[in-house]
């Protein structure tokens, strides 16, 4: 009898040291809003999160919103020495890049996006993609394999009214990096030295097709 429950309290203390193990917290990237109801005017404050075992080089995201609602305008990274790159934005996706020189532990925010609430609307803040980056043994930049995009937390529903509210004084915290998205500009104006050669270049060629079709016409004359 003595040997049974023993062997029932052995059994019960090793669930209980083995169950932690077994339950530890995935790698993951997700968002969050601070906030899920704007008014028109003011700036919808999106968090990324991450949390990950191995030491990082930098990260991706994209982030799919309508543009008839938000108007992206920045993003940062409060990670000390991880800094955005400039990339070019389509309208409906901010797609962001940061990199850093030195291996980074995150666990927490790992970046902050910034949206300008355009107008009364019911919309949706999608994380499209999302990695963590390291240098492989070539000192290439490359997917951190194991973290995933958390599918309960990828997702924030967002409820803008019509009422006129003002932008947020809270300073962003990290260099910003732009995600204004570009627009058809007509072509800059060209300097007048080049607009002067491409005026004589056009005259001589003009001059030229003259000279061209007289001697054509006085070789059909012989």
């Amino acid at each position: 009898m003595k040997k049974l429950l023993f062997l029932c309290f052995a059994l019960i203390l090793g669930f209980i040291f083995a169950a932690p193990a077994n339950a530890q917290t995935p790698e993951a990237i997700w968002i969050t809003a601070e906030t899920l109801s704007f008014k028109t005017g003011e700036t919808v404050i999106v968090n990324v999160y991450a949390n990950s075992s191995t030491p990082i080089q930098g990260f991706t995201f994209q982030i799919r919103y309508d543009p008839n609602c938000l108007e992206p305008i920045n993003a940062a990274s409060p990670i000390s020495g991880m800094n955005g790159l400039l990339l070019p934005q389509l309208g409906g996706l901010v797609d962001a890049n940061f990199a850093s020189t030195t291996p980074q532990t995150v666990n927490g925010v790992i970046a902050e996006v910034r949206f300008n609430a355009l107008g009364a609307c019911e919309t949706t803040l999608t994380l499209e993609s999302a990695a963590l980056a390291i240098k492989n043994e070539s000192g290439i930049a490359a997917p951190l394999a194991g973290v995933s995009v958390s599918e309960t937390q990828k997702a924030i529903p967002l409820t803008i009214s019509s009422e006129q509210g003002a932008p947020s004084n809270r300073p962003l915290v990290g260099d910003p990096l732009s995600l204004a998205v570009e627009s058809n500009q007509p072509a800059a104006d060209l300097p007048l030295s080049t607009i002067i050669v491409l005026g004589i270049i056009v005259v001589l060629l003009i001059i030229g097709v003259f000279i061209l079709i007289r001697i054509l016409k006085s070789n059909d004359k012989n």
